[in-house]
């Protein structure tokens, strides 16, 4: 057995190795983001390189199997480094943050999530939010929280079937940090990717309700009875009669789920419209240790 006691030169000569090591992985899979763009080329699918399913099923994964000294938030801040930067391989990826008070705040919960060279732009209004993903198809929106009585709604935007209409992929912070951000803000990131099922998601529908005969308590029991476990976020109340609800729901809901089709055959006098407007793996409950 050897006695040899490395010195501190030693593992410094071996931190060197290991730097070397990881930099020569990283090019690797900057390599193999390289070879799947350019296999979605082939399949006419340039466009499919936004997954934040498969982002959030890397991130707990990761998680899960975390050993060692390493702080698992940095370990995870590492990886969407990472992801975000690799983004830039497949297409250009800009951010556009709804700021409606120039909140640094939201952009510092933005930049955490989406990495240092992610280009970002600062919106004050969410139709300017809108106009930009209009324009640059990849541009991902980061949209405050609703809120009842606010005087410009996004959610409502997003109330049509149509194909161009962006949906809610994302909610921020996936990975809390409460000691690095200016304030505890929360958002929601829309974009024209599709949603997808991560394994833990939450869905948001907009549910058209008539003003008459219309109460919270009946439209929970309205949800159940169909089968839907969710709540309301935010309501808005049009010219046309009708009352918006923002409603919140667990599990990923496809647009054609039965259970929309039960919960308005459940109140036809009631419910007038529901549609989905998205869905979002659901964050991480606590700061990793």
């Amino acid at each position: 057995m050897s006695d040899h006691i490395p010195s501190l030169a030693d593992l410094r000569r071996e931190i060197d190795v290991l730097d070397e090591q990881i930099q020569d992985l990283l090019r690797r899979r900057a390599e193999v983001v390289q070879r799947i763009a350019a296999g979605k080329d082939a399949a006419g699918e340039a466009g499919a390189f936004l997954r934040p399913g498969r982002e959030a099923q890397i991130l707990r994964r990761l998680l899960e199997r975390h050993r060692g000294s390493l702080p698992a938030a940095a370990l995870l801040r590492i990886w969407r480094e990472m992801i975000s930067s690799l983004y830039r391989l497949q297409g250009p990826v800009r951010v556009a943050v709804h700021a409606p008070n120039k909140s640094v705040a939201r952009w510092d919960l933005a930049r955490d999530f989406y990495g240092t060279t992610t280009p970002m732009q600062l919106c004050t209004t969410a139709m300017a939010v809108m106009r930009a993903i209009s324009s640059q198809p990849a541009t991902l929106g980061v949209m405050a929280m609703p809120e009842d009585g606010e005087k410009e709604s996004w959610w409502p935007m997003l109330a049509s079937r149509s194909g161009d209409t962006p949906r809610v992929i994302a909610r921020l912070p996936f990975v809390p940090n409460p000691e690095g951000r200016f304030a505890d803000l929360g958002a929601f990131v829309i974009g024209n990717a599709a949603p997808e099922p991560s394994g833990e998601d939450a869905s948001l529908l907009v549910l058209l309700a008539r003003e008459e005969g219309f109460s919270l308590a009946r439209l929970s029991t309205m949800l159940v009875q169909a089968g839907l476990a969710g709540h309301a976020l935010a309501q808005q109340r049009g010219s046309d009669g009708l009352i918006r609800m923002l409603v919140e729901v667990q599990g990923f809901l496809a647009a054609d789920d039965a259970r929309l089709a039960a919960l308005a055959a459940g109140a036809t006098d009631l419910v007038a419209d529901a549609i989905v407007i998205g869905a979002y793996p659901v964050p991480l409950a606590a700061p990793p240790a």
